[in-house]
């Protein structure tokens, strides 16, 4: 858990992304199998724990520490896990018990029983130093904040072989936590792991600004122009199972699964195929501007009223 903490610690403080990318990778190449897995997995959001919610941080530490002199300090600081890691009371006596590793503590947060959940994280916080606490309850509530984004972290374990973040996004879907096989076809030493998912995403082509040095040597009449609509850009992605059961997808540009906030757009996709293009909403054949898409956005589960009233739209 100190080397994870670590890292967290110094990519906090790295503004530089390829300082980013080479701080992570260096962690991947020191780190054995499943910890660096487990890693991954906290750097792009695959972990969840369920039960970890902030009224039980703020539950344990009231129960250690004054109630106003930590309503003061998190009004000051800002961030829940840094104020309670660096409030938390240090044990009585010489703490000599070792860190956890990371790979216990995920497989201990999956595991255990909403009951077991405070006396377990109370344990562990207490055997962690500032840093270690603040990695722990940034990991376990799933809010890292360190600007680190799927796509770098992918970049960074591209950048441990000869592959390209591209061919880590094309097998990324079809891979679950510790990512064992990935990591060794990315170091030259597995094979290329193979997914049976049907629908898979596929790294989207993005658009680049054109520096002004390269306008003297472009022809117009060989480009065509397209508006920019004020959307995100999506790919939806519809295909059948061997069982003959239709899969429909809509991933992000990141590659991140937002079928749950869109039904009706996966409702609409009839045939099997991948559409890229920008997602939209449209009242009376008119798009809406973003600030009314994202009231779509960032959603697990959408009511039919919601639907009517945003109605969803991608333009290829």
């Amino acid at each position: 858990m100190n080397r994870f903490a670590a890292l967290l610690d110094r990519l906090a403080y790295e503004p530089r992304r390829n300082g980013k990318i080479r701080l992570i990778a260096d962690y991947f190449r020191h780190a054995p199998d499943p910890e660096r897995g487990w890693a991954l997995a906290a750097l792009t959001g695959a972990l969840t724990f369920r039960n970890a919610k902030p009224g039980l941080i703020r539950q344990l530490i009231s129960e250690r520490t004054d109630p106003v002199l930590f309503a003061l300090s998190y009004d000051y600081v800002g961030d829940l896990s840094e104020t309670v890691a660096l409030m938390w009371p240090a044990p009585h006596g010489i703490n000599d018990t070792e860190p956890p590793p990371l790979e216990a503590v995920v497989h201990a947060f999956t595991h255990m029983g909403r009951a077991e959940l405070p006396s377990v994280l109370a344990s562990l916080l207490d055997r962690l130093d500032e840093t270690g606490r603040w990695a722990l309850l940034k990991l376990i509530t799933g809010g890292l904040r360190i600007g680190v984004s799927a796509r770098l972290a992918k970049t960074a374990v591209a950048a441990l072989g000869e592959r390209t973040p591209d061919e880590i996004e094309l097998v990324w879907p079809g891979l679950a936590p510790p990512y064992e096989e990935l990591f060794a076809w990315a170091e030259g030493t597995g094979p290329r792991p193979e997914t049976d998912d049907p629908a898979p995403f596929r790294p989207v082509m993005l658009s680049h600004p054109i520096e002004d040095a390269d306008f003297a040597a472009l022809d117009p009449a060989l480009f065509r122009a397209e508006w920019k609509w004020d959307g995100i850009r999506v790919q939806a992605v519809r295909a059948p199972t061997p069982e003959g059961r239709h899969v429909t997808r809509l991933y992000s540009r990141t590659g991140e699964d937002i079928s749950a906030a869109f039904p009706d757009l996966a409702g609409a996709l009839a045939f099997d195929g991948a559409v890229d293009g920008e997602l939209l909403i449209l009242r009376e054949g008119r798009v809406q501007s973003f600030n009314v898409l994202q009231q779509r956005l960032n959603r697990k589960a959408v009511s039919p009223k919601l639907i009517a009233e945003f109605p969803a739209h991608i333009r290829a």
